[in-house]
């Protein structure tokens, strides 16, 4: 280890700037930076190994890792593009009830699901259904980028930045549900409202004059693997039985992820290989050096400096919920939300333990939560789903600029957030 006679702080800052820095330029992976700056903390003897492996939360990886390989073995079985022709001719090809279905559907598979996951196989399907029935899935996928992105607000497991909030703070799959996913129903019953009336003159022009093409599809055909897809659902159902009973049958989030993934890598026959090599292990390794870096900061006392300074801005616990609600949400909008939440967690731990504050730790929780995970509506990079249902919209012959998107996708987001606003206000200060 070095010793170069600097403040701690000041190394542990630099630490976190840079590898921050280097996130933001897209230069480096961020993976490769956020290892980069687990490294120097290290080798300027900020942190030792041991405690190095104490900052990472286990926890959060744990969940994550078995996230990835349930919906894995789902996507490879064929599940997302068969339930996504199941919904089309649901609707029986009513571009308007489509249009709504579609979004909900998004929505509510992203709240148990990866989202990049649930947007790679809704863009597809529904860029492949807009060319049949002949009409532009531009107005489509963007609302299904921003109810994804809604919809992982409701749930604990709907999004990262709520595995790590979550076990950070030692909050439960059913708190989740009984805070975020009212708040996640209201702002996407008024987000889709938003859609409707931004996009009705061209959706009521839109009519399909090919129906009977249109009805040759048959959702079976999507499947690839009818075994897998059974033990795909079945295994997910019992990780989500088992997440909501964790605190009673205190089982570890972790465990239940570990569990899962086992399950499903022992039923699901011989297609496991193939899940196992499509995990986004990178994504994994980035959370494991975030933590680390993060973890810097907390050990040199600089998150205890960024509390007081929040302290000192105003003690008003209505002002500090709507801090946490609207800042991050803009910063959502061009940062990765992933390490916003990870340097927000230990912050929001010591206001809430600070005299004087007058604000619990799971009302900022919940403030956080909302705030991180709908602000990346607002632009093409705010979100991990926006990337790729734009890059799928690209491929397939319908770009989006950045200044159409923008347009569209800043006003759900203020609009999102105000009512989001208007929730938490009403649930945790009037009522």
């Amino acid at each position: 280890m070095i010793d170069i006679g600097i403040d701690p702080k000041i190394v542990a800052g630099a630490v976190f700037l840079l590898t921050y820095g280097m996130i933001l330029s897209n230069k480096i992976n961020r993976t490769i930076a956020a290892l980069a700056g687990a490294m120097l903390l290290f080798l300027f003897g900020i942190l030792s190994g041991e405690q190095i492996l104490q900052k990472i939360n286990w926890e959060a990886i744990g969940l994550i890792f078995g996230m990835f390989v349930m919906v894995g073995a789902l996507s490879e079985s064929g599940f997302f593009r068969w339930i996504g022709l199941k919904t089309i001719r649901f609707v029986k090809f009513d571009v308007v009830k489509a249009f709504i279905m579609l979004s909900i559907l998004s929505a509510f598979l992203s709240a148990f699901m990866d989202s990049i996951t649930v947007l790679l196989f809704m863009s597809t399907l529904t860029i492949e259904a807009c060319k049949l029935m002949k009409i532009n899935p531009v107005p489509f996928i963007i609302s299904e980028i921003c109810s994804a992105n809604i919809g992982g607000s409701a749930t604990m497991m709907g999004d990262p930045p709520n595995i790590i909030i979550g076990t950070g703070c030692e909050l439960s799959f059913l708190d989740f549900i009984a805070n975020t996913g009212i708040v996640a129903v209201v702002v996407f019953a008024v987000n889709i409202l938003f859609f409707y009336f931004w996009y009705r003159k061209g959706l009521k022009k839109d009519k399909v004059s090919n129906i009977h093409k249109l009805e040759g599809l048959k959702p079976e055909d999507a499947i690839k693997d009818k075994r897998l897809m059974v033990a795909g659902i079945a295994v997910f159902v019992v990780a989500v039985i088992l997440l909501v009973f964790h605190a009673a049958l205190h089982i570890p989030f972790a465990f239940i992820g570990i569990f899962g993934a086992s399950l499903i890598l022992l039923t699901g026959g011989k297609k496991m290989p193939e899940v196992i090599e499509k995990i986004d292990w990178l994504t994994l390794i980035f959370f494991a050096g975030l933590f680390i870096v993060i973890g810097g900061l907390e050990e040199t006392g600089i998150l205890d400096i960024v509390a007081s300074l929040l302290i000192k801005g105003g003690s008003n616990p209505l002002a500090i919920a709507m801090v946490l609600l609207w800042v991050f949400a803009f910063l959502s909008a061009f940062v990765d939300n992933v390490p916003l939440a990870a340097t927000m967690v230990p912050v929001i731990k010591i206001l809430a333990a600070t005299p004087g504050v007058g604000l619990g730790l799971n009302t900022m929780a919940w403030s956080l939560a909302i705030g991180t995970d709908i602000g990346g509506n607002a632009t093409p990079i705010g979100a991990s789903a926006n990337v790729i249902g734009l890059a799928v919209a690209e491929k397939n012959g319908f770009p989006v600029s950045w200044k159409y998107y923008c347009k569209v996708g800043f006003a759900s987001m203020i609009i999102s957030i105000a009512a989001a606003s208007l929730v938490i206000w009403l649930k945790y200060f009037v009522l």
